[in-house]
């Protein structure tokens, strides 16, 4: 008869002993992890040094798994209350080991690792000091399903040990996986990068014996080639965003940062202050030459090694916070990054960074329940931010220092079009053979053919242009709209409750109320969709007759909120009333947009969050046309640069395509130039857009 459950009363929790092997096999991702943890549990017992080795009578097939340390070791005690505990709180109660280590373990279950790795586990520990030691045999076997914990026994002895003098050996016997070559580079690769680079761990050390592969046995060390970057930038940045540092190339150190301030001006690293090192390579053939020769590798060999050893790790107190930097985890989104701005911007293969952090520095970066990864936060977001802001430092010089292949008569910068120009050699030829002679009036059909085709390209070739621009107009009028629709359907809610109701006089009155502020809304609306209108893929390249000043107002009205919220003041003068012209609105609008967001940027990173900034936009009327002088007191461009603003690809932004100034000079081709200068009246930034060609006046 079954025993009748009382219908009130208490009970205690009883764990299934599964419980140990879920522990083991799911939140320890993979064999690899499991050894890692267990060596990490050598550092934390204060070892210098730690031994893997795989055993077995068939090299290629190991039976079991041999991890020694030289550590403190554990007497019976230790294991009774310690070792036997899962989730034991020792190691948080303290934070370091007796040698005054960071405990790279802090929750009690890195040891049952060993349960994914083999069906069973002896440990024999000694601690230091002692005569005898203590061994326990574990059958992970005895774990199932059926069973709960406080059932299962453990036998354990104390004996002597003369083979051990300080330390724990553990002996992982029937090894649950087969092993083969990938599993052991990866594993080498793991524990070659768990130990910083920042030399934090000098008395350390780890040894992994693999006999069917002596390639990845001995002191685990990472390979030659990845000491030998092409590149390495390494410093620290501190909490008032300074960064000091260093960047060499071929070892060769060719540019100092001290105290360079980074970022925008009122945001700081909420992260805390953080040290990179950042090795990158050059991966096409051409910059894997001297790596070829340096080594004596082949491409194909360099290329799989960079591949094991790429990205991004962080290190916390001198240890690899997993799986940051493991293959495949590109937590940066460097490749998108990099296919946004392929020329200029690194791929998450060609480099082999560390970050290092530490528990006291950076409090707020802390680890997920599932020991792989961080509390994504806002110290985490502060983390990424800021090591894309130092990266950019190492590819702008990158940039500056990789040479690109440009013709010395017709750069990048350069009109697209100019080179189509046949009118030279026209008129020559009627100069020197007459207008009339049989050459001369052929060359002159010639042109004429060549400047209708060129004429048919450019206006393709413009609208597509546009077409690649519109996405951030776009983006802004969203932006605009999303206010008063969510206005909308806050008081229209409103409405209808309301109306649910007999109304009074006052009632009424109320929601005649609304309704009006509904209207001035949609009025909103309809305004916005106006100003988009224009940029219809039906309408983008047709030329309409249009008054200047008032395209340009309305391009800053599209940017109304960013401007506000910045306090930019902004003023717009022009030197003839009306100014009407006939062409594309569209492309002026373009040109306009590009500039006036790139000012918004940059007053904003130079001034600081809602620190305002100016921007003076004259337009001046011109014989057969009009030009526009916009300029704005932010940081403007450097010297160096004010070419190559109009490059494709090109960027000062840490997150910037390079492609804005390169459209709107293909957009203006058709109708004049679009150039840097340095004579406007503010102190930044200042362009001249002139239109000289093709409009209507």
């Amino acid at each position: 008869m079954a025993k009748k459950i009382p219908l009130k009363g208490s009970a205690s929790m009883r764990p299934r002993a599964r419980l140990i092997g879920l522990i083991g096999e799911e939140l320890i991702s993979d064999e690899p992890v499991a050894l890692v943890e267990l060596v990490k549990n050598a550092y934390d017992a204060d070892a210098t040094c730690v031994g893997v080795y795989f055993e077995g009578k068939d090299p290629e097939r190991p039976e079991r798994i041999v991890v020694v340390d030289d550590g403190i070791g554990m007497n019976l005690e230790t294991v009774l209350s310690g070792w036997f505990e899962p989730g034991t709180v020792l190691k948080r109660k303290f934070e370091r080991s007796p040698g005054g280590r960071h405990y790279q373990g802090a929750k009690g279950i890195g040891r049952f690792a060993a349960a994914r790795l083999a069906e069973g586990l002896f440990l024999e520990s000694k601690k230091k000091g002692e005569n005898q030691g203590v061994s326990v045999l574990l059958d992970w076997g005895k774990f199932d399903d059926e069973s709960y914990l406080d059932e299962i026994t453990i036998d354990y002895e104390v004996v002597p040990m003369i083979d051990i003098d300080h330390g724990t050996r553990l002996t992982l016997e029937g090894v649950r996986k087969t092993w083969d070559e990938s599993d052991y580079e990866e594993l080498f690769a793991r524990l070659s990068r768990l130990m910083s680079p920042f030399e934090d761990v000098t008395d350390f050390k780890i040894n992994l014996e693999i006999p069917g592969y002596p390639q990845f046995s001995g002191e685990v060390q990472p390979p030659e080639l990845v000491l030998s970057p092409k590149y390495l930038l390494k410093g620290k940045l501190n909490t008032s965003r300074n960064f000091t540092g260093e960047l060499l190339v071929d070892g060769r150190k060719i540019k100092k940062y001290t105290n360079r301030k980074i970022g925008d001006r009122d945001s700081a690293p909420l992260c805390g202050p953080f040290e990179v090192e950042i090795r990158a390579w050059d991966r096409d053939p051409e910059g894997l030459e001297p790596v070829v020769e340096r080594h004596g590798l082949g491409i194909q060999e360099i290329r799989r090694t960079l591949n094991n050893y790429c990205g991004v790790s962080i290190y916390r107190d001198g240890f690899r916070v997993y799986p940051y930097g493991q293959r495949g985890n590109d937590w940066l989104t460097l490749d998108l990054r990099s296919r946004q701005v392929p020329v200029r911007r690194l791929a998450n293969n060609q480099i082999v960074a560390a970050i290092k952090i530490s528990r006291q520095e950076n409090p707020d970066l802390r680890d997920r329940s599932t020991r792989e990864g961080l509390v994504v936060n806002a110290a985490y977001s502060s983390l990424e931010k800021w090591f894309k802001e130092i990266l950019s430092l190492l590819e702008e010089e990158r940039y500056e220092i990789r040479p690109r292949q440009e013709s010395s008569e017709t750069g990048v910068g350069e009109p697209l079009f100019e080179a189509f120009d046949l009118h030279p050699t026209v008129q020559r030829t009627i100069d020197e053979l007459g207008k009339d002679h049989t050459v001369a009036t052929l060359i002159q059909d010639t042109e004429k053919q060549v400047t209708e085709g060129v004429e048919r390209l450019q206006e393709v070739f413009s609208r597509l242009l546009m077409s690649a621009g519109l996405g951030h107009m776009v983006d802004i009028v969203i932006h605009e709209i999303g206010s008063p629709i969510g206005k909308i359907n806050r008081q229209l809610l409103i409405l209808e409750r309301q109306l649910s109701d007999l109304m009074n006089s006052d009632e009424l009155k109320k929601v005649s109320t609304k309704i009006d502020s509904i209207k001035g809304w949609l009025e909103q609306i309809h305004n916005l969709r106006q100003r988009l209108e224009p940029q219809t893929p039906a309408k983008r390249g047709r030329a309409t007759t249009f008054d200047v000043l008032e395209e340009v107002k309305d391009n800053f009205n599209l940017h109304e909120a960013l401007i506000s919220k910045q306090r930019i003041s902004y003023d717009i003068t022009s030197s003839e009333r009306p100014l009407r012209v006939k062409m594309s609105r569209a492309c002026l609008g373009q040109i306009l947009v590009n500039l006036i967001d790139n000012s918004i940027y940059w007053l904003t990173r130079d001034k600081g969050i809602g620190n305002g900034g100016q921007i003076d936009v004259h337009i001046e009327s011109l014989a057969q046309g009009f030009r526009i002088l916009f300029s704005d007191d932010g940081p403007g461009v450097p010297d160096k640069d004010e070419v190559r603003i109009f490059e494709p690809y090109f960027t000062r932004k840490p997150n910037g395509m390079g492609l804005g100034l390169y459209i709107c000079r293909m957009l203006i081709e058709p109708y004049g130039k679009l150039v840097y200068r340095n004579d406007c009246n503010q102190s930044g930034a200042c362009f001249e857009a002139r239109f000289e060609r093709s409009v209507g006046r």
